[in-house]
């Protein structure tokens, strides 16, 4: 056990606060942590979630400088707020003298008051019916305050190397070993030998050489053993004359990694994540300085607290750790040490093919994956075995980010109770097809390990505190990220993050001044929730009663996928970090994910669980069964998971191999044998009757078909709009359904599952069954109507209770009548009065001064326009100034209907994008929460009436206007914030006593460049009980070619239709024009909708992220996706996957980038913007009619670094796409494009 090297003080008895019913709490000793069971899903619990299945909040605290009075105040503001729970993470204190050792012997963390605070909040939380977890240590990564020196063993360590060249066979040295190491120990660190090594070089001239300079591997040898005490070698070198030899010294040192400011004991060392020693570390400490007696108990009461470990980032050494040559040899079935100069200069994950030194053949990278192998292997082992064992003893579940070091993923996040991934990390942007597939890696561990919960830290966004909105689709936007996790697999979220009201004393700082404390200054990350927060925040009750209720879905039974796809990867992205990109995870644009297949991730090891069984048509039944394997591309592979394979496929297992089948072991370890051996079981493999190879990814869905392997939902366009979770509890199957473009999407869907389908609406808790579906063979088909990025929950179940209560007994038939119908009315005149945000007099975090500004009337443009609040200025004629406000504002308009609208029950307020939260008032009527993420529908017909009416918008903003204005906040340079209603609001009649006929274009704005094609869709509904032969027509402007795909459509009763309507641009090439679409029924009702056109002439134009023209791209990073290359912007960039040396284009393997315009289309050139050192340098530029078959109508070769035209004879084509065989990267990791364009 580790003993405390500075004596811990006490805290001042003033400090001390008793509090109720500890006296009352029993201790549950050895009992694991049972935590909260899984809540059945019921009309109860639906309409009011219990907190276990909640959202909770990331606490920041400024260590044990708090008020007990104010920790339960927040408490009850986050349960207030609708929230389950919070999570404590410690930060320093602001101002002079609090990081010195006398300040924090008192207030730092890990002191005796920082246990009695950990007591206090659990007994708060507990009584607030809240859970309560903490973090591992005060922030990351991990340690404590017993690891203050360099050299103490349980710190993290590291891998140096030294090096001499001698030229000459016959010749010898002598003397101290080289010191020229490639990373300087830190100051003070003991150097310990790990091996010193001889080896030939294969070119004579390899010292003057660059890197990797290759050894013969036959010829190295180990001379450690020569070494004496003092740590001199000599040494003879054998050879001739002509022959080079390298000598290599190994050594161990530690990283010096370490925090400052947070602990009575001053500098503290990063903990080693691959050695028990630094696991117990902490856990030692919790035992002897945390875990009071107290503490145990509330613990043991609680049962549902998390010990939370945020993601690895220990910076750019190369990690070791001292059993590693030992259990390197158990584990991989030989010793290291001869083949160490395969990791010199390997870098910090271990991963590149510019290492300084390497052997030939491939042999090197076969080492180097082992090395990673094995640094997964202990860190499962030493970390998250040894921390969840201990943990389960106090009654606490372990949740961990197990990424951001070379480490299986998927495998680790199988011995964590809450694995858990990051929106920061795994891609932020609203992009099209942004990323949902680094999720998936991370859930799969924990679902086929039975593990309940996948948890998400969330919203994390760049710069955005105060700024971060719900549902306005910005970067910024909480919902779309959350949402983008759900999709992933993710049913938990951790805001980000709800901070202590004051980082330290008055006058400490800007962040112990208004408006109060932040993750990192009030330019930082987001967010800053809580009272003293934005005026959104009045409004988060309602958003986490949603989320609430699609977490607790999300939790309801099993999950249920159509595919697991084999990939073995060290660090979820082949670079050991999350963010930069995979040729291997399966993109959310794929061909499989169009077609609406489910799949996830098995890493090697958990294919080969004894638990990985096939049965009943499924691989691992009881957990997540998989109903097809597929291997894509995948070049390697170890015997062992082969053999699983095959045995599985022998059973009845579909197998569907994409490309490539693998040929060679990932590992060095009889290297020879083990490759020989997997040929044979993959010739056997490919022997089997349900085995099925396909060329491509693009043909995957097609080989599966012939395994009659379907998806369980199917979307009916084929857009790939759709991404779809499924749930299966007993006979109910729950159905997430997420819309990952930016457009509205709008079709049918035919999901398996038996019984009646109910639409569960998560905003206001309500279950109602769907009427207009059809059955067939196990399946029920649904219209699905999403906006872009919006989400909505099904379930088909063939119950009838109180929560499934069948269909209404008595539906009410559409209009039947034959009088007109009233026309939709824009309000373009509303009374606004803002409630004004500012700092109160005192200065003072959480004093907020409020100021009623208005009334002011706000009048809309010729287009529908209302002004936003930074335009209600003085110098624009208003009597208020609203430019550098934040606040609340209260929108009211006055509308008088005629008599036409008796009879109207149904009707639609089209509100835009307002920014940011809004509530509606009509006629005195308070709705129902509002879907923040489509504000274009709210349902506001039972509440009008003929005549005068009132409508009453009241929108919430952020409060960075504010904060930016304020004085001494450190937020001045901030772009400002645009709030308000901006219009154009509409009020639509959509149903009533007669039949009613509406048309809405589900892409407001399209992209149409002159010569090029687009597709506008336009959903036509009729509101009647009979179906309506409706005419669609189109109209555009001249030189705009505008055709109906179906000019006539038959559109049933109470349901809807889309009318795709073909664009062509024939000399158009700036400005924008309008298209104007009609639907007319045969019994009299007519709609109209309206799409505005955006001209260029760049055919792969596509700002607004519009279904065409389409990306069709080899996997980006995750914060640089593919359609950031064709958005318009010079200052964005499309980034291949790949951050080490060798991962970037090649001849054999290049990278691809290129557009579906969606028709074909006359192109005859081609532009590229370069990132400079990083553009594409050699491609060839390739067409094709399907998408499927290209062929190469130019090249480029040596293009500029900023990028350059290339001009060709003119084809025909409906895809183009570069082939990109070399960067201007140095290191070839990556290619990088801030522009991608195309002209006829």
């Amino acid at each position: 056990m580790i003993r405390s090297k500075t004596r811990l003080l006490a805290a001042p008895a003033a400090a001390i606060v008793a509090l109720p019913g500890l006296a009352a709490v029993d201790a549950v000793a050895g009992a694991p942590p049972s935590g909260p069971a899984v809540p059945v899903l019921t009309r109860g619990t639906f309409a009011n979630p219990p907190a276990s299945v909640r959202p909770k909040y990331r606490w920041w605290q400024p260590l044990a400088y708090t008020d007990d009075g104010e920790l339960g105040r927040e408490l009850d503001q986050i349960e207030k707020a609708g929230g389950g729970g919070a999570e404590v993470a410690p930060f320093n204190v602001e101002g002079t003298g609090n990081n010195t050792p006398e300040f924090l012997k008192t207030y730092g963390w890990g002191t005796p008051l920082w246990a009695r605070k950990t007591r206090t909040m659990l007994a708060q939380a507990k009584s607030k019916g809240l859970g309560l977890d903490f973090t591992i240590g005060p922030r990351w990564p991990a340690i404590v305050p017993t690891v203050d020196d360099v050299n103490d063993p349980s710190a993290q360590q590291q891998i140096v190397f030294s090096h001499e060249f001698h030229k000459g066979g016959g010749t010898s040295r002598s003397g101290e070993l080289p010191t020229n190491f490639n990373v300087a120990p830190p100051a003070g660190a003991k150097r310990t030998l790990i091996a010193a090594l001889v080896a030939k070089c294969d070119d004579a001239d390899c010292a003057s050489s660059s890197a990797p300079r290759m050894l013969d591997r036959a010829s190295v040898t180990d001379v450690t053993p020569k070494v004496d005490a003092q740590g001199a070698l000599a040494v003879d070198f054998p050879g001739d004359a002509t022959s080079t030899y390298a000598l290599i010294a190994f050594y161990q040192t530690p990283s010096g990694q370490s925090l400052s400011g947070y602990t009575a004991t001053g500098t503290n060392y990063a903990l080693d994540p691959f050695s028990k020693a630094g696991a117990r570390a902490t856990t030692d400490f919790y035992d002897e300085h945390i875990l009071t007696p107290d503490v145990r108990k509330l613990l043991a009461q609680m049962g549902e607290s998390d010990l939370f470990e945020d993601s690895l980032e220990l910076g750019s050494t190369q990690k070791w750790t001292s059993e590693l040559v030992g259990q390197w040899t158990k584990l991989r079935g030989y010793d290291p040490v001869e083949v160490l100069p395969a990791l010199a200069g390997a870098g910090d994950q271990g991963i590149t093919d510019r290492p300084f030194f390497d052997f030939g053949g491939g042999a090197g990278a076969r080492v180097r994956t082992d090395y990673r192998q094995t640094l997964s292997d202990l860190y499962i082992r030493n970390r998250l075995d040894v921390l969840r064992t201990w943990a389960h003893k106090h009654h606490i579940s372990t949740r961990i980010q197990p990424y951001g070091i070379p480490v299986d993923v998927a495998e680790a996040a199988s011995h964590v109770d809450v694995p858990e991934g990051e929106s920061l990390a795994f891609g932020q942007s609203v992009g099209a097809y942004s990323n949902v597939q680094d999720y998936r890696v991370v859930a799969t561990g924990a679902h086929v390990s039975g593990r309940p919960v996948v948890s998400d830290e969330c919203c994390a966004f760049s710069g955005s505190v105060w700024g971060s909105t719900a549902g306005a689709g910005s970067d910024a936007s909480n919902l779309q990220a959350v949402y983008r996790g759900f999709a992933g697999g993710v049913n938990q979220i951790v805001w980000h993050g709800f901070p202590y009201l004051s980082r330290g004393p008055a006058g400490a700082g800007p962040q112990s001044a208004w408006p109060g404390m932040t993750y990192g200054g009030n330019t930082s990350y987001s967010e800053a929730w809580g009272d003293k927060g934005g005026p959104n925040w009045a409004d988060h009750r309602s958003v986490n009663d949603h989320l609430a209720r699609m977490q607790l879905v999300l939790r309801q039974g099993k999950p249920r996928f159509d595919l697991a796809v084999y990939w073995q990867d060290f660090g979820m992205n082949g670079t050991g970090t999350t963010g930069s990109g995979s040729n291997k995870l399966i993109q959310s644009s794929s061909a499989l994910a169009s077609a609406g297949y489910t799949y996830e991730y098995l890493s090697p090891a958990l294919l080969q669980r004894k638990d990985a069984t096939y049965a009943r048509g499924t691989l691992f039944g009881d957990r997540s069964a998989y109903r097809a394997v597929l291997l894509n591309d995948q070049k390697t592979m170890p015997v062992a998971a082969a053999e699983k394979l095959l045995r599985l496929a022998r059973q009845g297992l579909p197998v569907v191999i994409v490309g490539d089948v693998p040929s060679t072991v990932p590992g060095n370890g009889d290297a020879a044998r083990q490759d020989a051996r997997l040929k044979s079981v993959v010739s056997e493999l490919l022997r089997q009757r349900g085995v099925v190879r396909a060329a491509s990814e693009a043909d995957a869905p097609d080989a599966l078909r012939r395994l009659t392997v379907t998806p369980a939902a199917t979307p009916h366009d084929g857009s790939g709009a759709l991404l779809d979770v499924r749930r299966q509890a007993g006979s109910t199957d729950y159905y997430y359904l997420y819309n990952q473009t930016n457009t509205t999407t709008a079709q049918k869907v035919t999901l398996t599952g038996q019984g009646v389908p109910y639409r569960l609406d998560t905003w206001t808790g309500k279950i109602t069954p769907i009427t207009d579906y059809t059955s067939g063979h196990g399946t029920v088909t649904v219209p699905v109507r999403l906006a872009g990025n919006d989400a909505t929950v099904i379930a088909v179940t063939p119950r009838r209770d109180a929560t499934f209560t069948g269909h209404p007994r008595d539906p009410r038939p559409g209009g039947q009548g034959t009088a007109a119908v009233p026309q939709p009315l824009r309000l373009d005149e509303w009374s606004l009065s803002v409630d004004a945000w500012g700092p109160g007099p005192s200065g003072r975090p959480g004093d907020t001064a409020h100021k009623a500004l208005g009334p002011v009337t706000v009048k809309a443009g010729a287009d529908g326009a209302l002004p936003s609040w930074s335009a209600i200025t003085a110098a624009n004629g208003h009597p208020v100034d609203l430019r550098d406000v934040s606040g609340v504002g209260t929108y009211t308009a006055r509308v008088t209907l005629d008599p036409g609208w008796k009879g109207v029950d149904k009707a639609e307020l089209d509100l835009g994008t307002p920014v940011d939260t809004v509530r509606v008032n009509v006629n005195g009527h308070d709705l129902p929460p509002l879907n923040q993420a489509d504000l274009r529908h709210v349902h506001v017909g039972r509440h009008l009436r003929p005549g005068a009416n009132t409508i009453t918008v009241r929108v919430a903003s952020t409060l960075l206007n504010a904060v930016r204005a304020a004085p001494g906040t450190g937020a001045a340079s901030r772009t400002p914030m645009d709030y308000g209603l901006f219009g154009p609001v509409t009020l639509t009649p959509a149903g009533g006593d007669r039949p009613v006929l509406t048309a809405e274009a589900l892409e407001p704005e399209l992209p149409l460049a002159d010569g090029g094609y687009n597709r506008a869709t336009v959903l036509v509904t009729n509101a009647s009980a009979r179906p309506a032969n409706v005419t669609v027509t189109a109209s555009a402007a001249a030189g705009i070619g505008a055709e109906p795909e179906r000019g006539r459509v038959t559109v049933p009763a109470g349901g809807s239709v889309t009318v795709p309507v073909g664009l062509r641009d024939k000399g158009v090439a700036s400005g924008t024009s309008t298209l104007k679409v009609t639907a007319r029924s045969d019994a009299g009702p007519s709609a109209a909708t309206a799409v505005t056109l955006r001209h260029s002439g760049d055919l792969a134009l596509n700002p607004g992220g519009a279904p065409f023209p389409r990306v069709v791209a080899d996997a980006g990073q995750d914060r640089y996706p593919a359609n950031l290359a064709v958005d318009g912007s010079p200052s964005t960039f499309w980034v291949s996957w790949g951050r080490a040396a060798g991962q970037g284009p090649t001849p054999a393997d290049p990278v691809r980038y290129g557009v579906d315009f969606g028709a074909p289309v006359e192109v005859g050139s081609v532009v590229v913007g370069g990132r400079s050192n990083y553009g594409p340098r050699d491609y060839g530029i390739q067409v094709s009619s399907d998408g499927r078959t290209w062929r190469t109508v130019a090249t480029a070769t040596d293009t500029p670094k900023e990028g350059g035209t290339t001009a060709f004879p003119k084809v025909s084509a409906r895809y183009v796409r570069l082939d990109i065989t070399r960067s201007w990267d140095g290191i070839r990791a990556n290619v990088q494009m801030s522009g991608f364009g195309v002209r006829p």
